[in-house]
């Protein structure tokens, strides 16, 4: 029992289990675990029927690893600090838990990082991680379907913050039967993550103060916004505007027809609430179609085709009515041959153009 103690007393994670949870100034409301943030901001709600009940206790750490839809399907970040910086030269072993509900477990990145990462500089973390958690790293568990992973690793002296992501990992496509909660992510959950020396080693002046920075930090959900206050002045935001596309392939709907069918539904729900998590200049819908048929029928029915998505998500997000545009192409802007049944396929499209501020996704 001895030992046992000592070992945990070595973790140099605060909230290691997750049971302890913030409760967000901003909802009133708890949200996610203390001392563990997410960039973006924001909150993760899971279907019921994919949410793993915990290892030990009742909490899990969430990590976004990917999205059902293409064009969110970018790396997004989970950190926290170390309650003591690493010591150059010296071993140290990160440990915890894993499991990854209805989907196959891919790969899984760490950083660890000198300064703390905020919106407006993690993006500019090396496309090499710390490490690169593949499946020879799991081991499997007799119970529960959860996996354990461990990794022994010589620190380098700047280790002071920890960073779960998919950044610096081939990217994965993912199925709508895949998504995980309606924004359409697909998730890792995390339990008992350890991370402590390979020797015996006297804690850190500042364990206790860091591990308080860290649990009284409760404004989670507001980008930009550093823990540790010297670190959050010299970040200074960088704000840009880009697109993203998706695109509701033609044969989602019946032939000659611009009804919402459950396929296209299913879509264009994802995005709505995507929508409702950045900052929305304009968005612009587009229908095409293939070559085939009168030129005249094939303006109509591209142009109802976008009008019928426009309505749409307009029906789900009437705030945003203002910025939505929508448009019929016909066959004038294929996006390859139309000499093939699979070109022509390809070329049957609702193309829906989302700008937004970049600091928000």
């Amino acid at each position: 029992m001895l030992c046992c103690c000592q070992i945990t007393a070595q973790n140099l994670f605060a909230n290691p289990s997750f049971e302890a949870i913030n409760n967000c100034t901003e909802y009133k409301a708890d949200c996610a675990p203390e001392a563990w943030f997410n960039i973006p901001a924001g909150n993760f709600l899971v279907n019921g029927h994919k949410a793993p009940k915990a290892l030990l206790g009742d909490m899990v750490l969430i990590v976004p690893a990917g999205n059902v839809m293409a064009n969110f399907n970018k790396p997004r970040y989970v950190y926290t600090g170390l309650c003591c910086p690493l010591i150059k030269n010296k071993k140290y072993t990160l440990s915890f838990y894993i499991h990854t509900s209805t989907i196959s477990f891919n790969a899984l990145a760490v950083y660890f990082t000198k300064n703390e990462p905020v919106l407006s500089s993690v993006h500019n973390l090396p496309d090499n991680p710390s490490v690169i958690i593949t499946k020879e790293y799991l081991n499997e568990m007799p119970h529960k379907k959860w996996q354990f992973v461990t990794y022994s690793f010589t620190a380098t002296g700047s280790e002071q913050f920890f960073v779960f992501t998919t950044k610096g990992l081939p990217q994965v496509t993912y199925e709508m039967k895949d998504a995980m909660n309606k924004s359409g992510d697909v998730l890792y959950f995390i339990d008992e993550i350890l991370l402590q020396p390979a020797e015996q080693l006297p804690l850190c002046d500042t364990y206790k103060k860091t591990e308080a920075q860290l649990f009284a930090y409760n404004h989670r959900h507001s980008d930009n916004m550093a823990v540790f206050k010297e670190q959050e002045a010299q970040q200074t935001p960088v704000v840009k505007f880009v697109s993203d596309t998706v695109v509701i392939p033609g044969l989602l709907f019946d032939i000659n027809k611009s009804d919402i069918k459950p396929a296209v539904q299913k879509i264009t729900d994802s995005l709505c609430v995507q929508l409702q998590q950045h900052n929305v200049l304009a968005i612009h819908i587009t229908g095409h179609t293939d070559s085939t048929g009168n030129d005249n029928h094939n303006q109509q029915l591209s142009l109802a085709r976008a009008g019928a998505v426009k309505n749409y998500i307009i029906s789900q997000l009437p705030h945003l009515a203002a910025k939505i545009t929508a448009t019929g192409k016909a066959a004038v802007q294929p996006v390859v041959t139309n000499s093939t049944a699979a070109g022509r396929q390809r070329n049957r499209r609702v193309e829906i153009v989302v700008t937004h501020v970049a600091s928000a996704l």
